[in-house]
């Protein structure tokens, strides 16, 4: 059974210059709260690999993806191995401002699983993401030269 959360965030700050703060994971992934552990691996002709773990309660869950960017307009990891989840942070044009949007989706199997991720799991995401938002929100607003 697959999950999918979503938030969206207004930015004060012009596109462009969010998202090219939003597409390099290297100054993005530390502001992820939720985020137990990253580490860069490698660079690849498809994009970057990195070792992503999600907090979900007690427990880390994740493993590596595919980090690949957007023109400028964000970033997007898809799994190679591990828990099978996707995460996708973009950036558009509000005017003088920005809409920042948060989406995670995982994919877990097995009936008494699934039914858990759709009681508990679903909740802690939504969380981490509104958090991550509002964090990335924050630092683009205040902290960005």
């Amino acid at each position: 059974m697959s999950q999918t959360v979503s938030v969206t965030r207004r930015v004060r700050r012009a596109a462009d210059v969010a998202g090219a703060f939003l597409s390099d994971p290297h100054q993005v992934l530390p502001l992820i709260t939720g985020l137990g552990r990253w580490r860069f691996v490698r660079d690849t002709a498809d994009g970057e690999e990195w070792d992503v773990f999600l907090d979900v309660g007690a427990i880390q869950v994740g493993g590596r993806v595919l980090v690949t960017k957007s023109d400028g307009t964000g970033l997007s990891w898809q799994t190679i191995r591990g828990t099978h989840h996707a995460f996708e942070a973009t950036i558009a044009s509000d005017g003088d401002a920005s809409t920042l949007t948060l989406t995670a989706t995982y994919t877990l199997s097995g009936l008494v699983l699934a039914w858990v991720s759709e009681l508990l799991g679903r909740g802690i995401v939504q969380r981490h993401l509104e958090a991550a938002a509002e964090e990335i929100r924050h630092h683009l607003e205040y902290e960005l030269a």
